[in-house]
């Protein structure tokens, strides 16, 4: 009947607007007045409808319309954007197989609590399990990894969805046809408003007692360094920091400081603050397993890490009822581990992955962003890098996973005039289809080239039978010449005065900076030297 009624209309002349057309613009409208600015879209067919709606939204000048061919990549630049804004941002698909591919980037949004909204494009929920092409059940298909899934054919009310954090999915169903010949200005009178954060209830905290620790992890749980910076002031207390880079403050080379067993005996606190997860130096986390009072603070708790345990749980940083004056001498005893530490790691050789991690850390430049990748550049910079502050430092921490990381660091990069990502060879390989369709913008992405899984030299399974093919994996592939046939601008350094000048003179786009450094078992050694080093520091 609907068909016929179209037909009709059409050889009387008269425009008329088919329910995929105003199921695509009634969704995208309201996510423009709600403040939502930036959308991810792939090309397909089914996802037609909101296509067009968001190219016309894009030409009046209310979004930013960043086009990614892959889904998958495309969902982890949407996820380097949200990284950036702590705003939802629209990833766009059409049916089948496409949705998904956002499943990775989802996982990583649901366990780092970050806006990630899924806009899939869908067949009628009649063709399902009809044998209908490119028709699958995308209702729910990402289960509990979202806050909200609404799976609907008809416009619905997107407000009440967006109060909440981490990722939601609306599965929008387009029934043919997909195009229309209205040509009403759907987008006149549109009203943008601010959204609103989710408000917070404090709780409250007492320290009685005179030693107090705070490890902060690399995500921070979404509070503002300042945030944090603060509490540990008014508390007098010690900070230890996944991330040295944004708490100039934090306790220097703490995986290293905390590898010993007597050190971690020494300098055990009274109460022990963690804020967000732990997720990277076993030596931390055995420091923390060795709390006497321990207290967690991380929102993710009420959603997420919901069976995470603590002497104290609390949803935001507390107000701080009471507490007592520091102790000196036991913080000059971590002064003491600190010089130590740092002492252990001055013999380092001039060109290894914990040397060029070290020197990439302090001669970035400040107002910049960096992005470090998983495995081994984000523990090397976590126990090598020396503390500073002034960049704005992002990692995939959620599921801690190799994948998505060009992706990621260029949806960050929108957002910086100067953005710099360390990502391993094999985290290069595994996302080197984000590099199809490069963006504006200015991007530094240092590639730490030892032909293989490196981390895996420095993990207990260094050795065993058959590691070199299952756990070394060597690709042998030339990295730079992989740049140049996306055209990508490059060059390979093999020393740290050439690692300097590309860092001091990066240009305008992207660049790829191969960085050759030694066999991943040398690596390995060296590493081992340190903490070998430390552990008769320590005893002397």
């Amino acid at each position: 009947m609907g068909e016929w009624r179209r037909r009709l209309d059409k050889a009387r002349g008269v425009e008329t607007l088919n329910t995929a057309t105003n199921l695509a613009r009634h969704t995208i409208r309201q996510l423009i007045e709600l403040g939502i600015s930036d959308f991810v879209l792939s090309p397909g067919s089914r996802n037609a409808p909101l296509s067009i709606a968001l190219y016309e939204a894009h030409q009046r000048g209310l979004i930013e319309l960043h086009i990614r061919i892959d889904e998958r990549s495309a969902a982890f630049f949407a996820l380097g954007i949200a990284k950036a804004t702590n705003r939802y941002v629209p990833v766009i698909c059409t049916s089948g197989t496409a949705v998904a591919n956002y499943y990775p980037a989802v996982l990583e949004a649901h366990h780092s609590d970050i806006k990630l909204l899924i806009l899939s494009a869908d067949r009628p929920a009649r063709v399902r399990n009809t044998g209908a092409n490119q028709t699958t059940n995308q209702k729910e298909i990402f289960q509990n990894f979202v806050s909200v899934s609404i799976d609907t054919a008809t416009a619905f009310d997107a407000k009440k969805s967006l109060n909440g954090s981490g990722p939601i999915h609306f599965n929008l169903q387009f029934d043919e046809p997909l195009l229309t010949t209205d040509s009403t200005d759907w987008l006149l009178g549109i009203h943008v408003s601010e959204p609103k954060g989710k408000t917070k209830v404090k709780g409250e905290v007492k320290v009685l007692k005179n030693r107090s620790v705070i490890v902060v992890g690399h995500d921070r749980a979404g509070f503002e360094i300042s945030e944090i910076e603060a509490f540990a002031k008014s508390l007098g207390a010690l900070l230890i920091a996944e991330d040295p880079l944004s708490f100039k403050d934090s306790i220097a080379y703490a995986p290293i400081l905390l590898s010993s067993e007597k050190a971690r005996n020494d300098l055990t606190p009274d109460i022990t603050f963690v804020i967000g997860r732990t997720t990277l130096s076993r030596s931390i986390n055995n420091f923390i397993q060795g709390a006497k009072y321990l207290v967690v603070i991380d929102p993710r708790m009420e959603n997420v890490d919901t069976a995470r345990t603590a002497d104290e749980m609390h949803f935001d940083i507390p107000r701080i009822k009471e507490t007592a004056s520091p102790d000196n001498e036991w913080i000059n005893l971590w002064r003491k581990y600190e010089i130590l530490a740092a002492k252990s790691i001055s013999e380092l050789p001039d060109w290894c992955e914990s040397s060029i991690a070290k020197l990439i850390a302090s001669e970035i430049h400040d107002d910049s962003a960096l992005f470090i990748a998983s495995s081994r550049p984000i523990r090397d910079l976590e126990s090598f890098a020396s503390p500073r502050s002034g960049i704005k430092t992002f990692a995939n921490r959620g599921l801690a996973g190799i994948d998505g990381n060009i992706s990621v660091a260029m949806g960050i990069a929108t957002r910086f005039q100067e953005s710099v990502a360390i990502i391993g060879d094999l985290g290069f390989l595994h996302d080197v289809s984000a590099l199809t369709n490069v963006v504006d913008v200015n991007l530094l992405i240092i590639v730490i080239d030892n032909n293989g899984g490196g981390i895996f030299s420095t993990l207990p399974q260094r050795g065993v039978p058959g590691f070199e093919s299952i756990f070394g994996t060597p690709h042998g592939i030339d990295i730079a010449k992989v740049a140049s046939s996306y055209g990508i601008s490059n060059v390979i350094v093999k020393n740290s005065s050439d690692l300097s000048h590309e860092i001091a003179h990066h240009v305008d786009g992207v660049r790829v900076v191969v960085v050759k450094v030694p066999d991943r078992e040398e690596n390995a050694n060296t590493i081992a030297n340190v903490l070998k080093k430390y552990s008769e520091l320590v005893v002397l």
